[in-house]
């Protein structure tokens, strides 16, 4: 609440002082969608979750054969149809089939919650990662169009509705973000052509 009312206090002594502070609005949640990084980073994660998610279904296959040994075995030493030494061959299988079907359960539960871990890490370095790049050509076009104060009428930030009900729409300079943003891979794609 004091930051509000310094942040009034300041406009309002600004303006009294005869410069006008513009404000501008932008859509963040626009321009990390359009952002071509972001296009980048998301197909990144989606290829990291399959890498994962394909090794996990790989330990979840090994633990089904291990099951289905563990059984197999439990079965034979209960067969009255196998010598006596065969059913206990038959049982020391099954008890370290089952300590192996254990092993290999936790082996697939901590490695799918590691893994978990891993894609939050990497999901969050990305996303910060994008959003310094959007929030410094923020600042420039800002810098670059007046504007004293930038407002996110989108409400990506807070992942609520947008608080910013009413601008005029010469404001919102949300495709300019974008289009300086996107330049870099413009230029980028046009060298590469040549």
């Amino acid at each position: 609440m004091q930051k509000l009312l310094f942040i009034l206090a300041l406009v309002v002594g600004t303006s009294l002082a005869g410069a006008e502070v513009l404000t501008g609005v932008v859509d963040l949640e626009r321009i990390f969608r359009e952002y071509y990084k972001s296009k980048i980073t998301e197909e990144l994660i989606r290829r990291q979750a399959a890498v994962y998610r394909d090794y996990l279904k790989k330990l979840e296959s090994e633990h089904k054969a291990l099951v289905a040994e563990a059984g197999k075995a439990r079965v034979a030493s209960q067969n009255l149809a196998l010598s006596a030494a065969e059913r206990q061959a038959a049982e020391n299988k099954a008890v370290s089939a089952a300590k192996a079907v254990a092993a290999k359960k936790a082996e697939a539960e901590m490695y799918a919650r590691e893994r978990a871990i891993d894609m939050r890490n990497l999901q969050n370095r990305k996303r910060e990662e994008i959003l310094k790049d959007i929030k410094e050509q923020i600042r420039k076009s800002a810098a670059l169009l007046g504007y004293g104060f930038v407002l996110d009428y989108s409400g990506r930030a807070a992942n609520t509705p947008g608080t910013v009900l009413l601008y005029p729409p010469q404001r919102d300079f949300t495709g300019h973000v974008i289009r300086e943003l996107n330049r870099t891979q413009t230029t980028t794609k046009q060298r590469r052509s040549k």
